[in-house]
């Protein structure tokens, strides 16, 4: 008697167990409830604080999460204006050539290791020192928006575009010139490295 009695209690429980919510339940509510990336939908969306020019919540590596927003946007601003100068660059050279036999090389690539390394170190460690002076030695993460300057702004704006018009506006056109142009010198370089010539079949 008291073994069927058991039997019937362990069949009951059994019974029971199988209508009881998955352990997983509330594991899978939670990442189908997170918020996710408008430009990568199958990424979760970044942390960093919204409103920035540009901001379309594209950090697949999650730089953001390990540097500052603003130290990183600078430096997106930085390399992008730096590209758009090597786009105009690219072009000029194969066109239009210093005096000299160090600098007439049309193609941009061999005329970059032609002219030696003394003018490229020259380059390097000039722009170093206005970027130095324009930081007022600020140059870390930890204290180059002390003052609170907004990343990218040294108060360069020679044509007074900013005062008539819209700063967001120019703000986001800025960015976007500035992601075309890496994107576009990194084309430029991979085409001559390809044809062995200029962007228009300038070569030596």
């Amino acid at each position: 008697m008291a073994r069927s009695t058991l039997a019937v209690l362990v069949a009951l429980c059994a019974g029971v167990s199988a209508f009881a919510p998955a352990p997983t339940g509330s594991v899978r509510t939670s990442a189908l409830s997170a918020e996710m990336s408008k430009s990568v939908p199958f990424l979760l969306k970044p942390t960093y604080p919204s409103g920035m020019a540009g901001d379309f919540e594209f950090d697949p590596l999650g730089l953001a999460e390990n540097f500052d927003i603003k130290w990183l946007r600078e430096a997106e601003l930085k390399n992008g204006r730096a590209a758009m100068l090597a786009c105009l660059g690219y072009v000029v050279q194969e066109f239009y050539q210093l005096p000299g036999e160090q600098y007439s090389n049309p193609n941009p690539l061999e005329a970059f290791s032609q002219v030696g390394p003394e003018p490229i170190l020259q380059l390097i460690f000039g722009l170093g020192f206005i970027e130095y002076g324009m930081n007022k030695g600020k140059m870390t993460t930890m204290n180059m928006f002390e003052d609170g300057r907004e990343p990218g702004d040294f108060g360069f704006d020679p044509m007074g575009l900013m005062k008539p018009g819209d700063p967001n506006e120019y703000a986001l056109k800025e960015i976007t010139h500035c992601r075309l142009a890496m994107l576009a010198i990194g084309g430029m370089v991979q085409q001559s490295l390809l044809t062995g010539t200029g962007l228009f079949g300038g070569h030596a």
